[in-house]
């Protein structure tokens, strides 16, 4: 799962992509159109400066901008900078790998086997998508229950 910050981030990313070459964007604005909290947006941004993702601008013109072209920032890169790692437990993260506890050995657990594959899978995908490619937005579930499997 993604965390709340991760999520922002890439919120944030993506609406400064939208205004790319537009000049800079005003903190408030990117809260108020992404329904991020101005405090929580104004620690992720600086974050983002200081990872050369972003350019702060000060003064009564100022704001924020991309400082590469959305093109050259990847999904990927993002949630790994934001979240540590792709993969969705620690035995199955390249950069912050972690024996699992109460688990089997990890030669023996086809989880974790299961999980490097769609680690593999996953970062494949985030790794070929940027902030420039458009993405569909896709109508809410039903707020039906799901229906119930098959026995």
């Amino acid at each position: 799962m993604l965390s709340q910050k991760t999520r922002y981030t890439i919120r944030a990313l993506q609406h400064l992509a939208d205004h790319w070459q537009q000049g800079a964007v005003r903190l408030d604005a990117v809260a108020e159109a992404q329904n991020i909290p101005r405090k929580f947006l104004t620690v992720i941004l600086a974050e983002l400066v200081r990872e050369g993702l972003v350019i702060s601008h000060r003064g009564r013109d100022g704001g924020y901008e991309l400082a590469l072209p959305p093109v050259d920032i990847r999904y990927g890169d993002i949630i790994r900078l934001t979240r540590g790692s792709l993969a969705l437990v620690p035995c199955a993260s390249r950069n912050a790998h972690e024996h699992c506890t109460n688990c089997l050995p990890e030669v023996e657990c086809r989880l974790r086997g299961l999980m490097l594959t769609l680690r593999d899978e996953m970062a494949a995908m985030l790794d070929r998508m940027t902030l420039a490619d458009p993405i569909e937005v896709e109508p809410p579930f039903a707020d039906d229950p799901a229906p119930a499997l098959a026995d």
